[in-house]
């Protein structure tokens, strides 16, 4: 399962609630991190993405921040290089958040909104959002606003199972507004008088069931809002609210009031005009309502006070209770009815209701089933609306058929997007940045390692790939810096790095590509680069800036710095440097820290002070401080007493629960959920027993280095050959078989060099096994 990363705009009434929900029902996920907060005047999100807002302290972390408001776009910005998929919860009415949506989601994010305007402004930009979500965009993130009509109801998802699966609308019908609902029944109720039309809104007004100033509930323009919403998802092109009449309640000499205050003061002598409707409707025998309705077939809208005879189901409300018919062409003249709780006054009249906290904000948050990461959320909110809602229809009481139905399709949507986040975007040949990510996640989740192994060469690379496609497994292969050299030929000048980056680049981009010929996914990598190889890597990544802005990926999936006979302080520092100049790529960045002694490619540790061998948990710490906040791409060769070469086992001291140590200790200075936050790499395993790596990889050590073995295994093919062949490659000419017998095919390269490609192929294929890598894809 992949990491969700969830960023919350609006922080005030409805945005509380959502976060107090949120620290309630998140720690039972630990793949869900909450990473920003924004507001007005401020806001606060993690310093990396493998970090997490405290949900418990969220409110005084946010008031002391001296990070202002983020804008959209820099939301946007921050949450595309999050590696895993990304849930923006948009609590505000804010017309510039609501124009950004397509961006998000044309980039898969997600989102979880009440905001109306998103839905009920431009026809253009509702265009937009919809071509931009899931699965008009099968690239684009999915889009959940119930919320943004009839509070907690399914209004929204009721519509829509009714249009995707065919059945024609024919008119929508109903009270939308759970303030006018809770007016209405006080005012005009259908067994009683009923109250002064004044005293029913300041009333209201008192109990939190309206806006600070009621003038925005009784103008009829949120009720219009949701009518365009519905009338757009049934296939109606509405323009906008002001493309059909909507009733305002409001008197005219009241509209220019300076404040809610006034008008609620200057009311009572308008009283009188809205008894003559409640009078009137009496003697019919009937209510007055405020209600909305869409005809689909007539393509007519419009909002504003009707009659209904009092034992209509609308007439009968009671409280706040929304209720919405559904007529169609399925269902008949008996609609699909949805009944409940439209607006609660539990806020304490803050102004903003708890209509689109936690009622509407639950609902909405549906989505995260969808990543598999809340999916209890969808239940707790089932359950608790289920006994509210009076799901009626011509078949009689369908609640049931209706639970049964959501828990259906959140199911199917779990499973959809689980196998989305599992599988890789690129599934064979070089991958690089996110699926790099995903894989090494996985590798953690999964316990296994993959093997890098050393190539020099186009024939030490197929025997490699050729192992991982038979073993069905991922491989890293890389290339040293003399490794490079090789590649590029032994007769080329290196004094100033050059043979090794262009044999460096040219081994790349053979890779490139052959490996997709072989099923399976590589990655691309580069091995140790001390401070006097630098230029080495400098211009191997000119070369992956190149490759970046012609093909948007670098040209290798990641390379290895390590500094690791330097201060500590220069390590980091310059491992830092370097990784800013890797993060725009998403290039992975491998660093070492503790020194691995033996001696490869020219740097010779074997006679290092053995305590040299042992990183020490603050030193990992402090690398993953210092990189975590410039991006998440990057993992740390940590020393417990690794040496390069061949050892005896048992001459090499390993202490691999070292590792354990240092996971635990960034797990507690960071407060992070995940039990390895740290990606480990295992250099110089010669000497090591099988159950010394099966220690090391319960770590979280995500790849092991596998060299001077294969070296040998590489050697042995072609040594075993020349001997058992020697009488057939003394002279071109001659063998014993005869003294006219031709030589070509025992001396042709193609068949000794196969012979040291099958030796070291099998050697590969132990590792696979060894590390728990095959059939792991």
């Amino acid at each position: 399962m992949g990491n969700i990363y969830i960023a919350v705009i609006g922080a005030g009434g409805v945005g509380g609630h959502f976060l107090t929900q949120c620290s309630h029902l998140l720690p039972r996920y630990p793949h869900a991190s909450l990473v920003l907060i924004t507001r007005s005047n401020r806001s606060l999100r993690v310093p990396s993405f493998n970090h997490a807002l405290s949900l418990s302290t969220w409110e005084q972390d946010l008031a002391a921040s001296n990070s202002p408001a983020s804008p959209p776009s820099e939301i946007l910005d921050f949450l595309s290089s999050a590696p895993g998929k990304c849930i923006v919860v948009d609590n505000t009415s804010n017309q510039e958040v609501a124009a950004s949506y397509p961006d998000f989601l044309r980039k898969g994010i997600s989102i979880v909104t009440p905001n109306k305007k998103a839905f009920s402004s431009d026809l253009a930009l509702w265009q937009s959002i919809v071509e931009s979500a899931h699965p008009a965009n099968d690239q684009g993130g999915l889009l959940y606003h119930e919320s943004s009509v009839g509070a907690g109801l399914p209004i929204i998802s009721t519509l829509k199972d009714l249009v995707e699966t065919g059945d024609e609308i024919q008119k929508i019908e109903g009270v939308f507004s759970g303030t006018m609902s809770f007016l209405f029944n006080s005012f005009a109720p259908a067994d009683g008088e009923g109250g002064k039309w004044s005293d029913e809104v300041t009333k209201a007004k008192n109990a939190g069931y309206t806006e600070p100033d009621p003038r925005d509930d009784l103008n009829g323009a949120d009720v219009a809002r949701k009518l365009v919403i519905l009338a757009r998802i049934a296939g109606l092109q509405i323009k906008s609210i002001g493309s059909f009449p909507v009733q305002s309640l409001i008197p005219k000499e009241l509209e220019q009031c300076a404040s809610g205050d006034e008008f609620l003061e200057k009311l009572p002598a308008f009283d009188n005009e809205m008894d003559k409707v409640k009078v009137e409707a009496g003697k019919k025998q009937k209510v007055v309502r405020f209600v909305g309705s869409i005809d689909a077939v007539g393509k007519e809208v419009k909002v504003g006070l009707e009659e209904f005879e009092k034992g209509h189901a609308i007439a009968g409300l009671k409280g706040s209770d929304n209720i919405i018919s559904f007529y169609t062409k399925r269902y008949g003249s008996n609609p699909l009815i949805v009944q409940g709780a439209g607006r609660s006054n539990s806020d304490g009249g803050d102004g903003r209701s708890h209509q689109s906290s936690a009622a509407n904000i639950v609902i909405g948050m549906w989505c995260k089933v969808a990543w598999g990461a809340v999916q209890q959320v969808a239940l707790i909110a089932q359950s608790k609306y289920e006994a509210q809602l009076n799901t009626r229809s011509m078949y009689g009481d369908t609640s049931r058929q209706y639970s049964r139905s959501c828990n259906n399709a959140l199911r199917r949507i779990s499973k959809r997007i689980d196998m989305a986040t599992s599988n890789l975007s690129r599934k064979t040949g070089v991958i690089v940045g996110d699926d790099v990510l995903k894989l090494f996640n996985y590798a953690q989740q999964k316990g296994f390692a993959i093997p890098a192994i050393n190539v020099t060469s186009s024939s030490t690379v197929v025997a490699s790939l050729e192992a991982a496609r038979d073993k069905k497994a991922p491989i890293i292969l890389q290339m040293s810096q003399g490794g490079a050299a090789y590649f590029a030929g032994k007769g080329v000048a290196n004094d100033k790095q050059q043979a090794s980056i262009a044999g460096a680049v040219a081994g790349a981009h053979y890779i490139r590509s052959v490996a997709p010929s072989y099923g399976i996914p590589v990655i691309l990598h580069t091995d140790h680069c001390a401070k006097k190889l630098l230029p080495w890597l400098d211009g191997m990544m000119d070369a992956d800036e190149a490759y970046f802005k012609e093909h948007g990926e670098p040209l290798f999936s990641s390379h290895m710095i390590d500094l690791s006979e330097e201060e500590v302080d220069f390590n980091i520092d310059t491992t830092a440097k370097y990784l800013k100049r890797a993060a725009p790529m998403k290039q992975f960045l491998e660093m070492e820290i503790g020194i691995t002694g033996g001696e490869e490619d020219g740097v010779n540790n074997e006679d290092v002070d053995n305590n040299s061998l042992y990183t020490q948990p603050e030193d990992i710490y402090n690398i993953y401080k210092t990189l975590s906040a410039i991006s998440p791409y990057f993992s740390i060769a940590a020393g417990f007493g690794n040496v390069h070469g061949v050892y005896k086992p048992g001459n090499v001291k390993l202490h691999p629960e070292l590792l354990n140590k240092h996971q635990s200790y960034v797990k507690e200075k960071t407060g992070t959920k995940d039990e390895k936050p740290v990606f480990l790499v295992f250099h110089g395993g010669s000497g090591s027993s099988k159950a010394e790596y099966k220690e090391a990889i319960s770590n979280g050590v995500v790849k092991v280095n596998l060299d001077t073995d294969l070296q040998y295994a590489y050697l042995t093919g072609i040594r075993d050959y020349v001997l058992n062949k020697k009488d057939y490659i003394m002279s071109q000419v001659g063998n014993p078989d005869g003294e006219d017998k031709p030589n070509k095919k025992f001396f042709d390269p193609r068949v000794w060099v196969r012979e040291g490609e099958k030796t070291m192929s099998a050697r590969v294929k132990e590792g696979l096994v060894d590390f728990n890598t095959a059939d792991q894809l």
